[in-house]
């Protein structure tokens, strides 16, 4: 028995946080994330391996604070897009938030297609059951004056909703109508954070022809 204990006290232990040389870090967001009265540290770093024309690749961190020392919890190499996959990039770095509120952590990361138009990616996740998972999750799809849709799914209640609405942008022009879903969807499982890649899930919405996508 104290042998067992012994090594399911050492599977636990975490080892010290040192991001390899040549990593840069972009972004950092502190706060607690387990409950435990202790705020942890999330950091987004730039790698030193480059995607093609994307710039380079990204890694998440997550770290707990022990003994006054950053020791590594989770390490994350799909939730962020790569360095310069934002499209007509507007601004070094504006394609990319962390945020954490409620025990989560909220990673933001905006496409802009054109100077117009953009979507957005909110994904939110929560460390439950041992791991992490995906609980909810925001699409935004925007054009400044011609549409805006809005894919909002919870993962934890299997509720989705869908809202597509239209703007005027050719004066005179008959504007679409206004279209509005709500709706469980039969999700298998909720997604884990580990292989999680934002925008690339779709599924056709039920009694329709459009899809919805996180």
């Amino acid at each position: 028995m104290l042998g067992l204990l012994s090594i399911e006290t050492s599977a636990q232990q975490l080892i010290e946080f040192k991001p390899p040389v040549g990593y840069t870090k972009v972004l950092e967001a502190k706060g607690d994330l387990d409950k435990d009265g202790i705020d942890e540290m999330v950091f987004a770093y730039n790698t030193d391996r480059q995607d093609n024309d994307l710039g380079v690749y990204r890694i998440l961190y997550i770290c707990k604070l022990e003994s006054g020392k950053l020791k590594l919890w989770e390490k994350n190499t799909s939730v962020l897009r790569s360095s310069k996959q934002c499209g007509f990039c507007v601004d070094e770095g504006i394609d990319l938030s962390l945020v954490i509120k409620n025990n989560t952590l909220a990673v933001s990361q905006t496409f802009n297609y054109n100077s117009r138009h953009y979507g957005t990616n909110k994904n939110i996740f929560r460390f439950q059951n041992g791991d992490w998972y995906l609980i909810g999750s925001t699409f935004s799809d925007y054009d400044t004056c011609a549409f805006d849709y809005k894919y909002d799914v919870n993962f934890s209640t299997k509720q989705v909703s869908v809202a597509y609405t239209y703007g005027d942008c050719d004066e005179g022009k008959e504007i679409q109508k206004d279209w509005f879903s709500k709706f469980k969807y039969p999700f298998a499982s909720i997604p884990k954070m580990d292989g999680f890649k934002p925008g690339k899930a779709e599924h056709k919405i039920p009694n329709s022809k459009a899809f919805f996508y996180y």
